[in-house]
């Protein structure tokens, strides 16, 4: 799929929406649910090249969302997964963007933002504040929620048990405390 250039704005817009159902439609949702993933078609990540040749160089994040409307959240998410984590800095999404929708009211970004390989914030314990209030105001996504407060709470475990191993290995024993004291007093006094 080549992209055509188009000579106006608008066209380049139309031209980005229409490749951008192209590249949903090469996106396919399988699996149960509960357990569903996205799979790609071989030919997806040559139709996402096509589009990021029609997108400007700021606002993608935002542009994205407003033409992926109708979308399955899961795609759009997935779509936003592979522009984040991707080498190519064209179409570069703002992954701080979408960590601000988890502080919004619209559903359908915080839907998104749960499925994006993004928490709330790099503070794993204002992650867990905000997930909780989402859960509390969104209790039709605590599917989504759940699993995202599992993994911070994880992730703070993790940093918790990082904290204990660095204090127990550099932190002076306190019966050693005196006599190394001695010893550098002895070498200040020499």
């Amino acid at each position: 799929m080549t992209s055509i250039p188009p000579s106006s704005s608008g066209g380049r817009s139309a031209a980005a929406r229409r490749q951008l159902a192209a590249v949903y439609d090469l996106m396919y949702i399988e699996g149960k649910p509960g357990y569903e993933q996205v799979s790609f078609d071989e030919r997806m990540f040559s139709a996402l090249s096509d589009l990021l040749e029609l997108l400007p160089a700021e606002g993608v994040t935002e542009l994205l969302f407003r033409l992926s409307e109708g979308v399955p959240a899961q795609k759009v998410a997935e779509l936003y997964n592979v522009l984040i984590w991707s080498a190519d800095s064209r179409g570069a999404i703002d992954a701080e963007e979408i960590q601000e929708w988890f502080y919004g009211r619209q559903r359908r970004r915080i839907e998104i933002a749960c499925q994006v390989d993004l928490f709330p914030s790099n503070s794993m314990d204002e992650s867990q504040r905000v997930i909780k209030l989402l859960m509390e105001r969104f209790p039709d996504l605590q599917h989504l929620l759940r699993p995202l407060a599992k993994e911070v709470k994880s992730q703070i475990k993790e940093e918790k048990a990082w904290s204990d191993y660095r204090r127990e290995t550099f932190e002076m024993p306190k019966e050693m405390t005196p006599d190394i004291m001695k010893i550098i007093k002895n070498i200040k006094l020499r």
